[in-house]
């Protein structure tokens, strides 16, 4: 579906990138469903699932995404409007082929609104996510 251009893709190794210059400076957020996040998530990842009252609620500016992010993350996250930004989900490879419609678009979209830096991570198969994760936790158990 033909929608306006949003968000810009990210590779892992990019990802990684930023990570190592400061995980305050970037929110990772995991828009898969909740037992996938809990079975293997990028560390510091902020779990915002796809359900259809949410969606609704996003869509009707009813909820900002601020408050969503803190009412999802498990600890207080200081939220930067300067922060990057960074979400994935289990298949998303391409932000323009997204449907117009779909939860991922309406969250991106919110993001930008909030944000001024906001990519999607170019989605990866299952040995990428465990090299990510594994990468994720050797920087952050350095830091």
């Amino acid at each position: 579906m033909a929608h306006e251009m949003i968000g810009t893709q990210i590779v892992t190794e990019r990802l990684v990138a930023l990570l190592e210059s400061g995980t305050e400076k970037v929110l990772l957020i995991d828009s898969r469903p909740f037992v996938e996040y809990n079975t293997s998530h990028i560390l510091e990842a902020i779990n915002i699932n796809c359900s259809k009252l949410m969606k609704r609620r996003l869509q009707q500016d009813k909820v900002l995404i601020t408050e969503l992010i803190q009412h999802s993350a498990k600890h207080k996250v200081d939220v930067d409007c300067s922060q990057k930004v960074v979400v994935y989900d289990q298949s998303s490879q391409d932000v323009a082929s997204l449907a117009s419609d779909c939860f991922l678009t309406v969250l991106l979209a919110k993001l930008e609104k909030s944000f001024s830096s906001v990519h999607l991570l170019a989605g990866a198969d299952a040995t990428e996510w465990d090299w990510l994760c594994v990468k994720c936790q050797q920087h952050l158990s350095q830091a």
